[in-house]
């Protein structure tokens, strides 16, 4: 009786399941990794100027300038450079006769502007990390079929790191060119006698439409005034800011990113497991706090246009930096708005005979520096530093809440060796307070601003303005530290009392 071999019938449930086949792997080079971190680079640089330009457009600075170079300047600025302006050569041949021929004429000898200014708009600044990281981490986040390397993650950065400097050392020459300034931006400036009853510098030197002071000792016939400037950007500023600026960007990437598969590893895991969820938090709000009146104001703005327009553009480019500012105010940092006007060199004669013909009329117009505390003014007939402390802590309490609600409670063990019942919350504490300290000093540090205006002759500076807003950066970081670690204690306490209790094990038999 010949033996059958039964037939096995596989089943949905006992019988093998078929082998899914997996795709075969595409593997990327090193070049392709450093062409693509370079290109995430580009991508940043091109959000920039497309921000940059249409705040320019409703600034109405096209004015005054041509759009191209001045959309350069802004993008420079945005990563830490600084621009200086000189005179302008005098395209008028009719600005000759007296003095001015005599000394060369044609701006040669003449008065002349000279200024130099730093400022960062974090709008463009910003954009332009949003769009860097996006564009970096496409590849990191789409790829679920395996985890990229540390190496190939190394090649991406060192790609982007390499094409940062070269692309703004690019941008910072293409940031020149000649602007007009506006009319009276000479009015007021101090001149060298320390002011003058008809409107300082502007006056002196004819650019007040009456003629007389220098516009006829130099032959100006009432229109001496110089009016132009050219600028230029310090390519060397932009060039190392450019790197700090992908250097930051990336790294905090790293840190708070969710979606992107990071061969971090070690240290560098563990700092994204503990701190991780506390930096994206205070990230992710602050962005979320500047967009959303960004994007009212700038789209009530464009609409109205004239004054609003101005103001659309100006928020358009400065948003994140009014938003610094308050939240530094709220945390009790002391903000300066000063002007300081600039003498003329008291041993020139040629200050003091141009400060004889100031005439100021008996009366003493001397200048005087002016200071403003910020947080002595006042909204809607609050204190601003009322209004900063109530939205401060606000932010901070929600912030701290959210950064507990995802943390792991393994990694909120403190870094000492108490383990007791509030162990958990103590190491919410000091993590959220380091994380509010940092971020909060880098954000004094880049709202801050200067600018300094003159006018010379002979090589010799008759008077001018400067200008600066700033804070203590150190006194920042240690008030940061001691708002945020109450908040982070406060917010991890709302966290636990909001997490549903575990379920008990029921007990071994």
């Amino acid at each position: 009786m010949a033996a059958t071999t039964p037939r096995l019938q596989a089943g949905p449930a006992t019988g093998p399941r078929p082998q899914r086949r997996t795709p075969a792997l595409r593997l990327i080079g090193p070049w392709q990794n450093a062409a693509e971190g370079a290109a995430a680079v580009l991508c940043a640089v091109l959000a920039m100027a497309s921000v940059a330009a249409p705040a320019l457009a409703l600034l109405g600075a096209g004015a005054y300038g041509s759009l191209w170079p001045l959309t350069m300047l802004v993008t420079a600025l945005a990563v830490g450079g600084s621009v200086s302006a000189g005179p302008a050569p005098s395209a008028d041949p009719g600005v000759t006769g007296g003095l001015a021929s005599l000394f060369g004429g044609e701006g040669g000898m003449g008065p002349s502007m000279s200024g130099a200014g730093q400022a960062v708009p974090l709008t463009v600044t910003l954009v332009g990390a949003v769009v860097l990281w996006v564009a970096f981490s496409w590849r990191l986040r789409r790829g679920r079929q395996r985890r990229f390397t540390a190496g190939e993650l190394a090649v991406r950065a060192a790609g982007a790191a390499v094409a940062a400097p070269v692309a703004f050392l690019v941008v910072a020459g293409l940031a020149r060119g000649t602007a007009t300034l506006p009319d009276g931006a000479l009015s007021g400036m101090a001149g060298p006698g320390g002011g003058s009853a008809t409107g300082g510098l502007g006056d002196l030197l004819g650019g007040g439409g009456g003629g007389g002071g220098l516009a006829e000792l130099f032959g100006g016939g009432g229109t001496a005034a110089p009016s132009a400037l050219t600028y230029q950007v310090g390519a060397g500023a932009a060039g190392v800011g450019a790197v700090l600026w992908v250097a930051v960007a990336l790294g905090v990437g790293c840190l708070i990113s969710r979606r992107a598969r990071l061969p971090l590893g070690g240290a560098p895991d563990a700092l994204r497991s503990g701190w991780g969820r506390s930096l994206s938090a205070v990230v992710r709000t602050l962005l979320a706090l500047a967009a959303v009146p960004l994007v009212v104001l700038v789209f009530v703005g464009a609409a109205a246009g004239g004054r609003a327009g101005d103001a659309a553009g100006a928020a358009l480019l400065f948003a994140p930096n009014a938003v610094a500012v308050l939240l530094t105010l709220g945390v009790g940092t002391s903000w300066t708005a000063a002007v300081h006007p600039v003498r003329g060199e008291g041993g020139n004669p040629l200050a003091t005979l141009i400060g004889g013909m100031g005439g100021t009329g008996g009366a003493d117009t001397r200048q005087t520096d002016r200071t403003e505390q910020l947080r002595s003014l006042s909204a809607g007939g609050w204190p601003l530093w009322l209004v900063a402390l109530a939205v401060t802590g606000l932010v901070l309490l929600c912030c701290a809440y959210r950064a507990a609600r995802a943390t792991d409670p393994a990694h909120r063990v403190p870094p000492h060796s108490y383990r007791g019942p509030l162990a958990a919350h103590l190491g919410m504490a000091g993590r959220f307070g380091v994380v509010t300290a940092v971020t909060l000093g880098a954000a004094a540090w880049l709202a801050g601003a200067s600018g300094r205006f003159g006018v010379g002759m002979f090589g010799s500076e008759l008077g001018g303005m400067r200008a600066e807003l700033g804070a203590s950066v150190l006194w920042t970081v240690v008030l940061g530290l001691l708002a945020g670690a109450p908040a982070g204690f406060a917010g991890s306490l709302a966290a636990t009392a909001r997490r549903p209790p575990e379920p008990r094990r029921p007990a071994a038999l």
